[in-house]
């Protein structure tokens, strides 16, 4: 009897884990009433520091744009604990990965997945780097995880294994070690292999001609239908499940912009936003003196204790955003191509594929705009595709839709 997968959704998977970083936060407290009540009190105040520090350091992040907020980085932690407790930890930090919609995050939980040694998780780390545009060594390291994935029953990995042995995709060709691995995820049930080795016995494709094999894996195929579709990395564009959070924020946001827009743009606004700046700094310098007057009043200057962590962040964040200079305004260019202008898509492919402070090298966000420029007529866009496709950057190689781009671009239309 098979076994059920262990469960990787719900409730049931943090409610465990968070009553006993409950009862571990909060649990000392109940030594209030007894004589270690200064070893309890001294825990509270610890723990109302530390509670306060987050949320400010939360707050400035969050102001200054930082490239890793204090929020993801206690998110990430909290994860970890509670895939202590998970009945299957590596399926647990997959699914993270596949529910995940910030790509830095979706990276940490596949690495956490991968480490724990899953089939699953070392097939679909080989998906990321077959797809990802890492270039020859990206290639080699694939294979060497759909090679550790298939030994290990995976028969997805298996059969792309054998595509790549078959293909010499990754620096090495053996048809002979291809057409083992067709038959290993044939027989563990695969049936794009088993159709693949029919067709190859009937055409002689990489393996001798034999009909008695072709008919034995035709009939094998045949029985494994309905065939699964192919598994896409979970870190492609498109591959991220849709969240309703996400997409209200994002329409909250918009309007907020378009909001403060007009606010800039009409002189009543630009007032408003004046009077209000002056009267939350005089709040906060009245905040501040009634805490330095409390403070000194004999309440154990914990009011004190209480504004140094952030003083402390703030100067630290000011000292950082100096260093690195002002930060930019918005993104035009961006904003024309999300609005389908196709030469400021073309124009931001560039801007990803030359890379740049602002704009790290990324070869998959440049193919992903490309295409939109390519397939409404831009010329240029087509050539930068068909580069693409033939140097294998961003997408998988692919010389026949290279060729396709580059007719494309030498027509000036995109082929259907």
């Amino acid at each position: 009897m098979a076994v059920p997968p262990a469960p990787v959704a719900g409730w049931a998977i943090w409610a465990r884990p968070l009553g006993w970083l409950a009862l571990i936060t909060f649990g000392p407290l109940a030594l209030l009433s007894t004589p270690l009540a200064t070893l309890a009190v001294t825990w509270l105040v610890l723990v109302i520091l530390g509670g306060w520090t987050l949320l400010v350091a939360a707050f400035v992040g969050a102001v200054a744009g930082a490239a890793t907020p204090v929020t993801a980085w206690l998110e990430f932690r909290l994860r970890a604990w509670v895939a202590r407790f998970a009945p299957d930890p590596g399926a647990l930090w997959l699914h993270w990965a596949r529910q995940a919609h910030r790509v830095d995050l979706a990276h940490r939980c596949l690495d956490r997945a991968v480490r724990l040694g899953g089939a699953e998780a070392l097939f679909q780390e080989g998906l990321v780097l077959l797809e990802g545009g890492f270039g020859a060594g990206g290639q080699a390291t694939a294979v060497a995880r759909l090679r550790q994935a298939a030994e290990r029953g995976h028969p997805e990995a298996a059969c792309r294994l054998a595509e790549a042995l078959r293909t010499g995709n990754g620096g090495l060709l053996d048809p002979v070690q291809a057409e083992a691995w067709y038959q290993r995820a044939a027989a563990a049930g695969w049936g794009p292999a088993a159709a693949w080795l029919a067709h190859a016995y009937v055409d002689g494709d990489g393996v001798a001609p034999d009909e008695a094999r072709a008919r034995y894996w035709g009939g094998l195929a045949e029985r494994l239908k309905p065939h699964a579709p192919p598994s896409r990395s979970l870190l492609r564009h498109d591959a991220a499940p849709e969240d309703v959070l996400v997409r209200l924020g994002g329409q909250a946001a918009a309007r907020i912009g378009v909001a403060a827009e007009w606010v800039v743009a009409h002189r009543v606004g630009r007032w408003a936003l004046g009077l209000g700046t002056a009267g939350l700094a005089c709040l906060a310098l009245g905040t501040l003196g009634a805490f330095f007057w409390t403070g000194s009043a004999g309440l154990f200057h914990l009011p004190l204790l209480m504004l140094a962590p952030p003083g402390l962040l703030l100067a630290w964040q000011a000292w950082q955003l100096r260093r690195e200079g002002p930060r930019s305004g918005r993104d035009r260019l961006r904003e024309a191509a999300e609005a389908g202008d196709p030469d400021a898509c073309y124009r931001l492919g560039l801007a990803y594929r030359q890379g740049s402070p602002r704009r790290p090298k990324d070869d998959l966000s440049a193919t992903v705009w490309f295409r939109r420029a390519a397939e409404v007529g831009h010329r240029g866009a087509m050539e930068a595709l068909a580069e693409a496709y033939l140097g294998g950057h961003g997408v998988l190689r692919n010389p026949r839709e290279a060729a396709r781009w580059t007719e494309a671009s030498r027509l000036g239309r995109p082929n259907s």
